[in-house]
């Protein structure tokens, strides 16, 4: 290897760290800010799990590492929330969290406006109900106050219909945040490199 070489494997392995550790950095902010919303809830179910989660399955190109926040968010803040009446409600709980990271992934696809559209109000909206439907069957299959017919698990789902409303409205509220927060980060590059232009009089 000659010693032109050398610059350029140093500075590749710069990178490389760099990026690792911006990317834990990332990881630790977005649990932080699941866990510490969870525990700070203004109403059941107004948190920012969903969008986190979300923001997970769009920021890192690994899915894996994706699904480690949501599960990390639940798994600390539960340390301090009521426990789970039955294994099968947790897991429910948990898979219904993890999904969201799909639809995050789908934001990083380049498509047509409308269908990036789509993707967003998917993000904003299928969350929640994916964890109203399958957490509430989860409740209405699992605990016995519920009786085992169609009006029993009728009577579940209107008694969850209130916080499925603020789980809808804390869902987009983070969204909008969080990855409002990102646009603004991304904000000021973008001005400078649009001033350099304008600046420049051979523009």
């Amino acid at each position: 290897m000659s010693r032109s070489d050398t610059p350029l494997v140093s500075g590749s392995s710069d990178k490389h760290l760099a990026e690792i550790g911006r990317d834990l950095l990332v990881f630790g902010l977005l649990v932080a800010i699941g866990v510490c919303g969870r525990w700070a809830q203004p109403d059941w179910c107004f948190t920012p799990i969903a969008a986190v989660t979300i923001f997970a399955g769009y920021y890192f190109a690994r899915w894996p590492i994706a699904v480690l926040v949501p599960v990390g968010c639940l798994v600390i803040s539960d340390l301090a929330l009521p426990a789970y009446d039955q294994l099968g409600v947790l897991i429910v709980t948990y898979v219904a969290m993890v999904l969201p990271v799909w639809l995050g992934r789908s934001l990083r696809q380049e498509s047509h406006p409308a269908t990036t559209a789509v993707r967003w109000v998917s993000c904003g909206l299928l969350p929640a109900a994916i964890f109203f439907l399958t957490t509430n069957f989860a409740v209405w299959w699992f605990k016995s106050h519920y009786e085992k017919t169609l009006g029993g698990l009728t009577e579940c789902y209107l008694a969850a219909v209130p916080f499925f409303r603020t789980m809808l409205v804390g869902d987009v509220f983070y969204l909008v945040v969080i990855f409002g927060c990102l646009a603004l980060a991304r904000l000021p590059a973008g001005q400078r490199a649009q001033t350099a232009v304008q600046g420049d009089p051979k523009s």
